[in-house]
């Protein structure tokens, strides 16, 4: 298993509570496909360097954990389909 980050920019005129059900999807789904150790780190809203669907600004999430990194190209056909996720990245993080 190695460490992974995934780090992701979610759109920030959406309410408190759809917000928190998307990223208990998200936990929910990357626990599914194998991650552990799954910690999540909320930034909330930060400017962007730049404008995306026409905002400034952003809510920045970081989740922090281990996987084989099998199943991510699933995970990001997923994601794609979120209207609420504006940007998604993983980076191996281990070494």
């Amino acid at each position: 298993m190695r460490k992974y980050e995934l780090m992701m920019i979610v759109d920030p005129t959406v309410s408190e509570d759809d917000r928190a059900s998307l990223l208990s999807e998200v936990k929910a789904e990357l626990t599914t496909h194998g991650a552990s150790a799954l910690s999540e780190d909320v930034w909330g809203v930060k400017k962007l360097a730049y404008k995306i669907n026409g905002s400034e600004n952003g809510f920045y999430v970081l989740y922090n954990f281990e996987s084989d990194g099998r199943a991510f190209k699933t995970i990001s056909s997923d994601f794609n389909l979120r209207k609420g996720i504006w940007r998604y990245m993983f980076v191996r993080t281990d070494e």
